[in-house]
């Protein structure tokens, strides 16, 4: 074995993911998702396959070839078929495939392809999300007229373009059946336990706003409303159904039920004030890995995923009588549930130097298993960094906890980069980030914390910064940086700073207030909360709950809590990056603070990102990864020396 190396760009992309996958009824057998990089140059791209693995042990074996997206797996009752969605004919469709061996078999065929797709309990029937009619291109006199008070959406484009309707196929294919007239847009699809109904999650509907929704169920009695509000995904339980409400946003999201008979909404996680859904900000493809809420089959608890500081680990949650929950699976990891049965959990597990593996839990002995081991032979080629976790006292009763990954090949005290996370009600956890790793590669420690505004710890916690964004995160990032430079780890005089959305604000905020950055690239940020409230997609209602009201209402507060106020007073040589096509934080944004900090003389580039939408340049295509990365890396080797 060669002798170990720092990690390089090229190394990034020899990296694989799994995410995504289903357990057979017997739990001997699982199919999963992986995620690789494939072909070279321009002709680079992220494409995903399945693979199946014997949960007892063995060898994983390859299903079908990394030429396009396969995912979203489901095996029939009987274990001889797998079903799932492939764009390997250009739009997604249906695909079912034999596990004996055989050509996968399509079994839909629209034009605009499909998005969400449910196998029913008797295995006869799938049920499927789809546009009501293929895109077409915006003509020459296509004039768009808004009259919707949220008309477009980050990556989706004009609302309207997007209404999405249910059908029925057999599952062996043939003809399908509209369920459902066209509305907004379906995030969440299942059918109830006795095949009577389909439910499903729909938003973005012609009177809803941006995090207004509804849960509905469709039947032989027609249609009918289960819940009202924002939700991605929910689960049927019994005569009832579960969900995550996230609906404060600035606040954890809790566990709900509400029975189908009209009984009261019930919280079964409001006291312990559990963050469901450990939502991270991960900066590979690794991001596409949400974690599941998947009940008991008697109906009395539901297994999902908590964040517990940087942690995500399993919980099982009682939904009948008093609050009451487990932690099953926890440790300082990232685990996401993936399936499971009454016997076991199906989890791919990461942290900061592991992309994401295969595991499966065993609930009676609580034995854990690795199923795959896909980066085993490439991580034995890096000399991984360091890792120390750090917590740090910033001010009367506020603990702050941190990271800071050490590259083995430099010498202490480093160049240092603070990488900010977004949300801002999120977090960053003991997840594997491709791009710190890059950083690290190219000589940087790079610290990451969880400042006031985090979710994961407590709701009040995340909630600190209403209507003082940014101010409360400073003294979080100096207490933090000032830990680092008195243990001797980073340099005092080799510091950046950079982070993405809300990240990119903070970067900008900070750059705004303190002289001890060298350099700084703010990525996709909000720089200005008058015009953020009324260009982004989520304005009216995230800014209007950030800044404790509309901008007529506290003129004064929006433009003191906007960078761009205070960005005349910035020294930092800067390097803005914003995406083209990003309606969550538009451009708009970046070019107002181009122009007041240009105006100071202080170096500073504007770099605009073609064809990107809001974080794409973290997940998206391979060749755009690459370029925002040596573009980062370049300026921070200019200034940071």
């Amino acid at each position: 074995m060669a002798k170990a190396k720092p990690l390089t760009q090229d190394d990034v992309f020899l990296a694989t993911y799994v995410f995504g996958g289903a357990l057979s009824a017997d739990g001997e057998l699982a199919v999963y998702v992986l995620s690789e990089t494939v072909g070279k140059g321009d002709d680079e791209k992220q494409c995903t396959s399945l693979w199946r693995v014997d949960t007892n042990g063995g060898t994983p074996q390859r299903l079908t070839a990394a030429r396009g997206n396969d995912q979203q797996p489901q095996l029939s009752s009987d274990g001889n078929f797998v079903y799932f969605l492939s764009d390997r004919n250009d739009v997604n469709q249906i695909y079912r495939l034999p596990l004996s061996g055989g050509e996968a078999e399509q079994l839909t065929d629209l034009p605009q392809g499909v998005t969400l797709y449910d196998l029913s309990p008797d295995g006869k029937t799938l049920a499927f999300a789809a546009l009501a009619e293929l895109p077409s291109p915006q003509g020459p006199h296509d004039h768009v007229r808004v009259t919707r008070a949220w008309w477009r959406m980050d990556v989706l484009g004009y609302l309207d373009k997007i209404a999405q309707q249910l059908h029925t196929v057999s599952a062996k294919g043939g003809k399908h059946k509209a369920l459902t007239e066209p509305e907004g847009m379906v995030t969440g699809l299942h059918w109830s336990p006795d095949g009577s109904e389909v439910g499903y999650a729909t938003s973005a509907g012609e009177d809803q706003g941006f995090m207004e929704g509804a849960i509905k169920a469709v039947g032989k009695r027609g249609t009918r409303v289960l819940f009202e509000g924002m939700v991605q995904d929910f689960f049927w339980t019994g005569d009832r159904i579960g969900f995550a409400d996230g609906s404060q946003m600035s606040r954890h999201a809790q566990l709900k039920t509400v029975s189908l008979k009209g009984g009261r909404l019930r919280s079964h996680t409001k006291q312990s004030d559990l963050a469901v859904g450990a939502f991270f900000q991960v900066n590979s493809p690794a991001a596409r890995n949400p974690s599941k809420m998947i009940p008991t089959s008697d109906g009395k608890s539901v297994y999902c995923g908590i964040a517990v500081g940087g942690e995500a680990q399993i919980h099982n949650i009682s939904i009948q009588g008093r609050e009451r929950n487990t932690a099953v699976v926890s440790g300082p990891r990232i685990c996401t549930l993936v399936d499971a049965n009454d016997d076991a959990l199906l989890l791919t597990i990461q942290d900061h130097n592991n992309p994401p593996e295969l595991f499966i839990h065993d609930l009676a002995s609580g034995e854990e298993r690795q199923l795959t081991d896909h980066n085993g032979t490439w991580k034995q080629r890096i000399r991984w960094p360091d890792i120390e976790r750090i917590t740090v006292r910033s001010a009367p009763g506020v603990t702050i906890e941190g990271w800071v990954l050490k590259p083995k090949h430099m010498r202490a005290p480093y160049k240092t980069i603070l990488y900010i996370h977004g949300g801002p009600h999120a977090g960053f956890g003991l997840s594997f980030q491709a791009d710190f790793q890059e950083l690290v590669g190219a000589g940087y420690a790079v610290v990451f914390c969880n400042p006031r505004g985090s979710t994961g710890y407590s709701s009040d916690f995340a909630s600190s910064i209403l209507e003082c964004w940014g101010k409360p995160e400073t003294q979080d990032f100096d207490a933090m940086l000032n830990k680092l430079v008195r243990d001797g780890i980073a340099h005092k005089d080799k510091l950046g700073v950079t982070g993405v959305s809300g990240g990119g604000h903070l970067s900008g905020w900070l750059i705004g207030h303190t002289h001890r950055f060298k350099a700084a690239v703010p990525e996709q940020g909000v720089y200005n909360m008058f015009s953020m409230w009324g260009v982004s997609d989520a304005g009216t209602m995230l800014i209007n709950l950030e800044m404790g009201g509309d901008p007529y209402e506290q003129p004064e507060r929006y433009w003191e809590l906007s960078p761009v106020a205070h960005a005349h007073k910035c020294r930092t040589p800067t390097l803005l990056i914003q995406g083209e096509n990003d309606i969550r934080c538009p451009m708009e944004q970046a070019e107002q603070m181009y122009q007041t900090i240009r105006a100071t003389d202080c170096p500073v580039e504007l770099l605009r990102l073609n064809s990107c939408s809001h974080g794409l340049e973290m997940v998206g295509p391979p060749p755009l990864r690459r370029f925002r990365m040596n573009a980062i890396i370049e300026w921070f080797d200019r200034y940071v020396k």
